[in-house]
């Protein structure tokens, strides 16, 4: 059986190739065996951000955060989605 660890690798491949869908489909995959890596959460919310999928990037950057409150890339990300969101208004 694959890791967490394992599907944030591939998460991690296709993020740096660009596949932004297939990089959420991994991190996903790793958010199901382990629900509480917060490094899984804020991965995501940056394949989210590159799709301009504002509202669950916002959502993964906030999971992150719960999850690991002193760990500050998830308030880097949360504040990379707030101000990309504010760039289109």
């Amino acid at each position: 059986m694959s890791s967490a660890n394992d599907m944030k690798l591939k998460g991690n491949e296709c993020l740096t190739k660009k596949d932004f869908e297939g990089a959420v489909e991994w991190y996903s995959k790793g958010i199901q065996i382990d629900p509480n890596n917060h490094i899984l959460y804020s991965n995501r919310s940056a394949a989210y951000l590159s799709m301009n999928n504002f509202n669950s990037a916002l959502e993964d950057a906030e999971k992150c955060i719960a999850l690991n409150p002193s760990w500050d890339k998830g308030y880097s990300r949360k504040f990379a989605v707030l101000e990309a969101m504010r760039d289109l208004n």
